[in-house]
């Protein structure tokens, strides 16, 4: 999926970006390599989950810095995020019923991704967990293994590219899951983290699918 949006809009979500660096920086003052991260957001537990990932990832510290030098950002956000209102106006709904995540590479007038937007439905990954009574563990697993997909899996192409000559693809029809562009990324630091080895196209890798 992707967006055009206006230059007002766009101002919009690059203020957004900046407030949610701050953010970040006041929570974890001692940790300079995390809060200087192209991935951001003022959600604390998105960015638990980035710090997890940071942390645990030396492909994803790799990429990070990678983004970091282009100027480019991915922000992480929630359907209720204020900002989403602006990106929804004239567009329909923007995550699909049921999804848990989406990536949006946000272009400029003149073609440029120079912000991708990661939607990730913590209420209904929340909903789920809580109706299955999931440990903490589980949960956090599960958002980790969803924001490693959304962001080095799909957002990181793009940042790096600049344009959408970057997309990183789901499995297309036919096509064995583990050899998609998206997953075969994802699986890399997947490895790094202990988070098991995704082999399919929708959630039978996530803990929330087990005994299912």
């Amino acid at each position: 999926m992707r967006r055009t949006v206006s230059n007002l809009a766009f101002a919009i979500v690059i203020a957004f970006t900046m407030s949610a660096e701050r953010v970040g920086a006041q929570a974890q003052p001692d940790s300079f390599q995390v809060t200087k991260s192209p991935f951001v957001t003022t959600n604390r537990v998105l960015d638990a989950s980035l710090e997890r990932i940071f942390r645990g990832s030396a492909l994803w510290r790799e990429a990070a810095e990678a983004v970091r030098r282009t100027g480019r950002y991915a922000l992480l956000v929630t359907p209720t995020d204020p900002v989403m209102s602006n990106i929804a106006k004239g567009n329909g709904d923007v995550l699909e019923p049921g999804h848990l995540a989406e990536v949006i590479p946000l272009l400029r007038e003149d073609s440029q991704v120079r912000l991708v937007l990661v939607l990730v439905n913590l209420p209904l990954l929340k909903e789920i967990h809580d109706a299955r009574m999931s440990v903490p563990r589980h949960f956090d697993a599960d958002l980790d293994r969803i924001l490693v997909h959304e962001i080095y899996g799909h957002s990181v192409p793009y940042l790096l590219a600049g344009n959408l000559s970057g997309r990183c693809a789901d499995p297309k029809p036919g096509e064995r899951p583990s050899e998609a562009c998206s997953i075969r990324r994802e699986n890399t630091v997947r490895a790094e983290l202990g988070l098991g080895r995704r082999a399919d196209a929708g959630l039978s890798s996530l803990t929330l699918a087990w005994g299912r």
